[in-house]
């Protein structure tokens, strides 16, 4: 009986093991690469004059070499509206040729604490930024700093993006979307990457982004930002900031590499630093050409949604740790949150939600932020993310400054409950 038993269970064991086998060998051939299609459109794309290609006469594979980073297996050109790849977005469309704001239908009110944030605390400042150019043009200023700006997104977003595109997208220098079609009107670009076009699939997208930022526009620019299509970025308080004497000794002159953004404690660590990608975060030329620099060898193939988590890590392999952006009192240029959160936010009376022991910021309400407020991440906002951009912009650039809001609206508590919820999924 004891020996039948023991048949038996070596019988099972069997099974399971050539189970796993084929399982395995299933899994190993069927990992999405980048198709034969696309390394062959890569090795046409035209080179400048930084650029050289040289032939490895053993395997036959063309290496192309950029502002001397190698980018061989990398490199995914973006495809035009039909397809073809080399496709080269003209990156100064929406700057040179702004949408006007469509302020109809803009729900001003009520006074709520997104409306209380914004003209109590936060401001844009207009006369510091024309100031700037006023220097500039009377030959005693410094040039202003140069900013490309890049989203991702997926088509289904459009109504985001022409948000975006009215409001403070055309403000940046340079601007593209990164999306799933190439389509011009919105200045959108089809930008392919290793995998799926899915959320847990975010870092090979933004690695594709940033690689495509850096062969086409990295000569034209100083900084280059990047967040999500819910991301409302102050780009006037952002370019003032990037030209502070601060940022200035920071980036030696823009020989040190510099990653900008709010920082997260890991998991509540605080010796593991990230910088979070809800309000977005900015790299200097230095920093964007050593990321791209680690791209081969930092996390190759990770399917992975925490994309800032790691262009974060690839920088600490190189020695660069992200920089602290908050002011002297601890409050935060670059917001994960929308400006209602802000608002009403005390981590000491929430010390187990997360966004307590991640941020470490102990500022109560309105103090949590700068007054040159850089970003913020509209993330859930109601009715749509859409809607909540324009309003925002209305009220940040004085369209609502006519407006009788009549007292201010105590803040919903089950609406505060509803997101701490939903950004804890």
């Amino acid at each position: 009986m004891a020996r039948q038993l023991r048949q038996a269970i070596h019988g099972v064991f069997g099974l399971l093991s050539m189970v796993w086998l084929c399982t395995t060998i299933y899994l190993f051939t069927s990992v999405t690469l980048p198709t034969s299609s696309r390394e062959n459109s890569s090795k046409k794309k035209i080179l400048s004059d930084d650029e050289s290609r040289t032939q490895d006469t053993s395997s036959g594979e063309t290496t192309i070499v950029n502002n001397q980073v190698n980018l061989t297996g990398i490199y995914f050109p973006a495809l035009d509206e039909n397809g073809n790849p080399g496709y080269v977005h003209n990156a100064t469309t929406l700057h040179n040729n702004p949408p006007v704001f469509n302020t109809s239908g803009i729900q001003c009110g009520p006074n709520d604490a997104t409306m209380q944030l914004l003209t109590q605390r936060v401001y844009v400042d207009l006369a510091a930024h024309e100031r700037a150019n006023k220097l500039v043009l009377e030959g005693g200023g410094k040039p202003r700093a140069k900013i490309y700006c890049h989203i991702y997104t997926t088509q289904k977003q459009r109504p985001r993006i022409q948000s975006i595109r009215e409001t403070w997208g055309h403000r940046c220098d340079g601007f593209h979307v990164a999306s799933t079609i190439t389509d011009r009107s919105i200045d959108s670009v089809n930008i392919p990457h290793e995998g799926e076009e899915a959320y847990k699939n975010m870092w090979q997208k933004v690695r594709a982004m940033w690689v495509y930022v850096y062969v086409n526009y990295y000569d034209s620019y100083d900084w280059f930002h990047i967040g999500g299509d819910d991301m409302y970025v102050l780009v006037e308080n952002l370019r003032l900031y990037l030209e502070s004497e601060e940022i200035a000794t920071a980036s030696n002159g823009g020989k040190q590499p510099l990653l900008l953004g709010q920082i997260f404690y890991q998991h509540g660590n605080r010796s593991a630093t990230y910088v979070t990608g809800g309000g977005g975060y900015t790299l200097n030329k230095a920093a964007l050409k050593m990321l791209v620099g680690t791209f081969p060898n930092c996390a190759p193939h990770d399917v992975n949604s925490g994309e800032d988590l790691l262009v974060t890590q690839c920088l600490k392999k190189e020695g660069i740790e992200p920089y602290w952006t908050t002011d002297e009192t601890g409050a935060e240029r670059y917001d994960h949150v929308s400006p209602e959160v802000e608002f009403n936010f005390d981590s000491k009376k929430n010390p187990l939600f997360w966004y307590s022991y991640y941020t470490g910021n102990e500022n109560i309400g309105p103090e949590r932020v700068v007054k040159r407020a850089v970003s913020f991440h509209l993330k859930d906002s109601k009715p749509t993310v859409e809607n909540m951009m324009r309003r925002v912009h209305a009220i940040l650039y004085g369209h609502c400054a006519n407006v009788t809001l009549g007292p201010p609206v105590p803040t919903n508590p089950f609406e505060i409950a509803r997101y701490v919820i939903l950004m804890s999924l």
